[in-house]
């Protein structure tokens, strides 16, 4: 990989100070119904966390608030030590986020162009691009249908494009919505190891889905979101040290 092309390793981010997502008593009411109440999460640097829970318990707006998509209504939200609220737009150029909606690709342009125009988006040059959509798609064996439209792949192959794209600016945070929908076990681990290998760059991963055997060996710490609460049910799932930059 050519120095212009290569991705990141810790320390190479802007110089940012404590965890990578920090959250401190947030709340969210949406429609007059509360759905985050007094939330406290904090995912360090170089980790990955696993929030699980049931349809409506909160976990995609919990998502869409880290990502700036929606501004909480109480508390503090910190990601890669920016506020969310007062600092929405250094936050969305450190992170990488996948939602659940495959619509968030574009259908009749294959996924090579989709990739290469999200990337323009960010402002990545045509040679970065080709060759970092080459390592992902390569990593999350898509390289096959990548050369067709979005709209002839199957719903696992646009699960692990979203994911792509999500990576492809090599981000400080990547938030993954709902990323193992449609997948069989290839695309999983596939997915799993990708994800497990950007945390020991130092990335921070927080993915919100169904709690999975298959994601429990590389989990540093899981959550379950219930009632608009999140409560921590188990850590240490790697037994590593999360990695965390200067």
């Amino acid at each position: 990989m050519g120095p212009s092309a290569r991705f990141h390793t810790p320390g190479e981010h802007p110089v940012e100070y404590g965890p990578g997502i920090d959250v401190c008593g947030l709340s969210k009411t949406l429609r007059k119904r509360q759905i985050l109440h007094d939330v406290d999460l904090v995912v360090p640097r170089g980790s990955i966390a696993v929030i699980e829970g049931d349809n409506g318990a909160g976990k995609t707006t919990l998502v869409r608030i880290l990502s700036t998509v929606v501004s909480p209504d109480t508390g503090t939200v910190r990601v890669n030590g920016y506020d969310a609220v007062k600092e929405s737009l250094e936050v969305r150029r450190s992170i990488g986020v996948s939602f659940a909606n495959e619509r968030s690709l574009y259908w009749r342009i294959n996924a090579f162009q989709n990739l290469e125009l999200f990337g323009r988006i960010a402002g990545l040059s045509k040679a970065v691009i080709a060759e970092r959509s080459h390592e992902l798609l390569d990593a999350l064996h898509l390289l096959g249908p990548a050369s067709q439209m979005v709209t002839r792949m199957s719903t696992g192959q646009r699960q692990r494009l979203m994911v792509a794209r999500a990576l492809l600016t090599d981000p400080a945070v990547v938030l993954l919505d709902e990323p193992f929908r449609g997948l069989d076990d290839l695309g999983l681990q596939a997915l799993i190891g990708l994800v497990a290998e950007r945390a020991r760059r130092g990335a921070t991963v927080l993915i919100v889905a169904p709690l999975i055997d298959a994601v429990l060996p590389v989990a540093d710490a899981t959550y379950r979101i219930e009632a608009g609460t999140v409560e921590e049910t188990a850590s240490g799932g790697r037994g590593g040290t999360p990695v965390e930059r200067p």
